[in-house]
């Protein structure tokens, strides 16, 4: 059975390149506009890995994950696809459930191998992070 994905993201083009991109490597690919709307659907069914953008409205990204880490629905890792954010994943992105983090725009291969190393429960290093190293 192919890996269930939910690409949350508020810009419908790109949500359509991610989506049909992971849907040509045999990936079930869902999609939703902002972090509500991501919610409720984790809420109601299971995915396997989330690919997240920061910047949206309603409920942007580290909102979602907040929140989605108090739910109690299931937590599947996230990849965060967003040009609002650098590619350093911190131990507080760790300890949200974030895994990687691309940032847009992210080639399509390279979209493909993260994603597939996420599923496989690998992991971008982890930065030290930059607020315990000013302290």
């Amino acid at each position: 059975m192919a890996a269930r994905i939910l690409v949350i993201d508020d810009d419908p083009i790109l949500a359509g390149l991610l989506q049909l991109t992971l849907q040509l490597e045999g990936y079930e690919v869902d999609v939703a506009s902002d972090g509500d709307a991501g919610l409720k659907q984790v809420k109601a069914a299971r995915f396997d890995l989330i690919l997240l953008d920061l910047v949206m409205p309603k409920i942007d990204g580290i909102k979602f994950l907040r929140l989605l880490a108090e739910s109690g629905a299931h937590r599947p890792p996230v990849m965060i696809v967003s040009s609002a954010t650098e590619e350093k994943l911190t131990e507080q992105h760790h300890a949200l459930g974030v895994v990687d983090i691309a940032r847009k725009p992210v080639e399509p291969a390279e979209l493909v191998k993260r994603a597939a190393r996420a599923l496989a429960g690998g992991s971008a290093p982890v930065s030290a992070d930059p607020a315990a190293e000013q302290g």
